[in-house]
């Protein structure tokens, strides 16, 4: 519900899944939900979703006790950002986590998205690949320094919503 009077994004959702949890070996766990995914608006101007394929699946690999694979991908409708009644999106990833020392610990990303907006009229499509690095150093057991850069690139058949985007972040953490 939008509480704004006059927002015509008023709905219901609903994701049915069906999954598995597994432990394969001991280097190797994940769990795999597949359903379908429905979204009816309240507004009849705006076109539901109905019988959408949805699935949430992860799979992690340790081949060893400080190295460690994430793979994951998703899809599922959401909110719209303005254009057309929902976005349909379908994501990709994998994350390599490796402790260097007990103090030194790095992590290797990459994501690949791909959003279909859809009803009214709109034939709007954006992929967007994003490749990152981060490394943390734990100086002290209470002080924990950072750096992180990550290169995102949207693709997008929309006109002027093409974009390269680096972030380079700095992070301090400390605690009591």
């Amino acid at each position: 519900d939008y509480r704004l009077g006059a927002s015509t994004q008023d709905s219901t959702e609903n994701r049915y899944l069906v999954g598995v949890k597994w432990e394969a070996t001991a280097k190797t766990t994940g769990t795999a939900k597949f359903g379908t995914q429905s979204k009816k608006f309240d507004s009849v101007g705006r076109q539901d979703i109905g019988g959408a394929s949805s699935w949430d699946v992860g799979v992690r690999w340790s081949p060893l006790t400080y190295s460690v694979f994430d793979f994951v991908t998703s899809k599922q409708a959401g909110e719209s950002t303005g254009v057309g009644d929902a976005v349909v999106a379908k994501n990709y990833g994998i994350t390599w986590s490796h402790a260097w020392s007990s103090r030194l610990r790095t992590q290797a990303l990459a994501s690949f998205r791909n959003d279909a907006f859809e009803g009214a009229g709109v034939t709007r499509k954006d992929d967007t690949t994003s490749f990152g690095l981060k490394v943390a150093y734990d100086f002290r057991r209470w002080l924990r320094l950072g750096a992180e850069l990550t290169h995102t690139e949207r693709d997008s058949n929309g006109v002027n919503l093409n974009y390269k985007r680096n972030l380079l972040l700095f992070t301090v953490g400390a605690t009591l």
